[in-house]
C-alpha cells in the first residue's frame, strides 16, 4: 500500500497537478471572494446552484470571510473531479495501468493506494486555498467598505469547520472524478462529462424541479460545503452525498477489479 501511494504521489507532486488543481482551485476561490464582495457592496446578491444568497449581513458575520468559498464549492469541487478523473484515466490512455497491475496485482490496493494519494492531494488544495482568501479577504472587505470586526470571533472554531465542510465536499467530487474516470477511460470524457453534467444537466433539472433539485449530487455536495442551507440541513446532505460516494466508490472497485487491463 505504501508503495502505491509514493507512486502516486510522486505525479501528483508535479507542476502541472500542483499549478492546474491546487493553483485552479485557489485561484477560483479568490475570484469568487472578490465578485461576491464587490456584488454585495453594490446592493445585489449571487445565487448558487443551492439557492443561497450572499449578503452584505452574512459578508460580515463572523464566518463571512469564506462566504465566496461556499458559493465555489460546486466550481473547484470540478477542479477536484477533473483531477481525480485525469490521475486516474491517464493511466489506461498512456498504458501505465499494466504496469501498475504487474507491480501490483491486488487491484483493490492499487486503486486504494490512489484514492489516498489523492485525498492527501485534494486536502492539501483546499488548506492553500483557505489560507489565500484568509490573507486576501481583510484587504478586500476593506476595498468594499464591507465590516471585518466580527471575523475575529470564534475564528479558530469558523476556520476548522470551514476546512472540514469544504474539505469533505471537494472530497465527495473527487470520488465521483474516480469513479468517471475509471469507467470512462478516457481523460477528454471525463473532463465533459463531470463539467456537462453540473453545468448542464444539474442546472436544467434544477430549473424543471426546483424540489428535487436538492437531491442530486452536486446539490448535495454544495450543501455540505455551506454546513446546511434553508432547504436541506448539513446531517441530511452529509447523508445523501455519502450515499452517492459509496455507490460510485463500489462500482469504481468492482469495475477496476474486474476489467480485463493486460491483455
Amino acid at each position: 500500500m505504501i508503495r502505491t501511494i509514493r507512486c502516486e504521489w510522486t505525479r501528483l507532486k508535479s507542476r502541472n497537478y500542483i499549478v492546474g488543481g491546487i493553483g485552479l482551485m485557489a485561484a477560483l476561490g479568490l475570484i469568487v471572494t472578490v465578485i461576491v464582495f464587490f456584488t454585495a457592496k453594490g446592493g445585489s446578491a449571487m445565487t448558487p446552484l443551492g439557492g443561497q444568497t450572499v449578503s452584505v449581513a452574512t459578508l460580515e458575520a463572523s464566518d463571512g470571510m469564506f462566504a465566496g468559498l461556499r458559493l465555489a464549492a460546486n466550481m473547484w469541487g470540478i477542479v477536484a473531479l477533473v483531477v481525480w478523473a485525469i490521475a486516474t484515466a491517464s493511466d489506461y490512455s498512456n498504458g501505465l495501468i499494466r504496469l501498475l497491475v504487474q507491480a501490483e496485482p491486488r487491484r483493490l490496493r492499487l486503486i486504494a493506494g490512489k484514492a489516498i494519494a489523492l485525498t492527501v492531494f485534494t486536502c492539501i488544495a483546499t488548506l492553500v486555498t483557505m489560507l489565500i482568501v484568509m490573507i486576501a479577504s481583510p484587504a478586500i472587505a476593506g476595498a468594499t467598505g464591507i465590516s471585518a470586526a466580527a471575523w475575529t470571533t470564534d475564528l479558530a472554531h469558523n476556520i476548522a469547520n470551514g476546512y472540514l465542510h469544504l474539505t469533505l465536499a471537494a472530497l465527495m467530487w473527487g470520488f465521483v472524478g474516480l469513479f468517471v474516470g475509471v469507467m470512462t477511460r478516457s481523460t477528454g470524457i471525463s473532463i465533459a462529462v463531470g463539467i456537462g453534467y453540473l453545468l448542464v444537466f444539474e442546472m436544467l433539472f434544477g430549473m424543471l424541479l426546483k424540489s428535487g433539485a436538492k437531491w442530486l449530487p452536486g446539490s448535495s455536495f454544495s450543501t455540505v460545503a455551506a454546513g446546511g442551507t434553508t432547504d436541506m440541513s448539513f446531517g441530511t446532505g452529509l447523508l445523501v452525498a455519502l450515499g452517492y460516494v459509496v455507490v460510485t466508490l463500489a462500482l469504481a472497485a468492482v469495475t477496476f477489479r474486474r476489467r480485463d487491463i493486460t491483455a
